[in-house]
């Protein structure tokens, strides 16, 4: 922790961060690694089955099921630019702009909310979908050989970033870096994709979501006491 915040890493709303080619390299490093400890246990059904299936259409099936977990996690080190470049906006708006602190606890009370809103929303229901049926997906988009293989997991992660990225914006607000939240979001996502009546997952998760969203905009100090990584001025 200590050599990320030398090398200007941000890591939550509080903290300003550089952007410059290192910090960018250790904050997409640490994203990746955060994503394939929180992702791989709910995309393992998927892997598994497109290894099965690889297995009998060529000699080549451990290859190919890699790279298709190249592709799947390359979608994921990619949004991980888009938190990136908020983080390092978010800090230097705040270092800038007098006063501007509970402006932007307020917008990120707003986009917590957002969050939570989109849990309840058809287009989170359908992208659901895709991610907890391995069978269909790999029936509806199964491509031949290792560029096909790429492609197919660079879909699947479109559909899995489709189905999570409230989630992870939610965790980008309470910080990527705080180990509690980290589980709690991994939990969702696990539950959302395995509990076999998953609604009710995503609709209490997004209850709780806007719940904190609207204390958090009436009064901002909470998201220092949700998070500890987020310095309240």
């Amino acid at each position: 922790m200590g050599i990320l915040i030398q090398l200007g890493v941000p890591m939550s709303l509080g903290m300003e961060g550089r952007a410059d080619s290192r910090s960018l390299g250790a904050f997409s490093g640490m994203w990746l690694v955060m994503m394939v400890a929180m992702m791989l246990p709910a995309t393992y059904p998927t892997l598994l089955l497109f290894r099965t299936v690889s297995h009998s259409r060529t000699r080549r099936h451990f290859l190919s099921t890699l790279v298709f977990g190249v592709g799947y996690f390359f979608t994921w080190a990619v949004t991980g630019l888009l938190f990136y470049g908020a983080y390092v906006a978010t800090g230097s708006i705040r270092t800038a702009i007098p006063g501007a602190n509970s402006t932007v606890l307020r917008v990120a009370a707003a986009c917590l909310i957002l969050a939570g809103l989109y849990q309840w929303s058809p287009l989170k229901r359908a992208c659901l979908r895709h991610c907890q049926s391995p069978f269909h997906f790999v029936l509806e988009h199964w491509r031949d050989g290792l560029r096909g293989a790429l492609q197919m997991g660079f879909q699947h992660g479109l559909y899995c970033f489709g189905c999570c990225w409230g989630l992870m914006m939610a965790l980008a607000i309470l910080g990527i870096m705080h180990l509690g939240w980290m589980v709690a979001i991994g939990a969702v996502i696990l539950l959302e994709k395995f509990v076999p009546n998953e609604s009710w997952v995503a609709r209490i998760s997004g209850a709780l979501f806007i719940l904190a969203g609207i204390l958090i905009f009436e009064f901002p100090w909470i998201l220092g006491w949700l998070s500890s990584q987020v310095t309240i001025a």
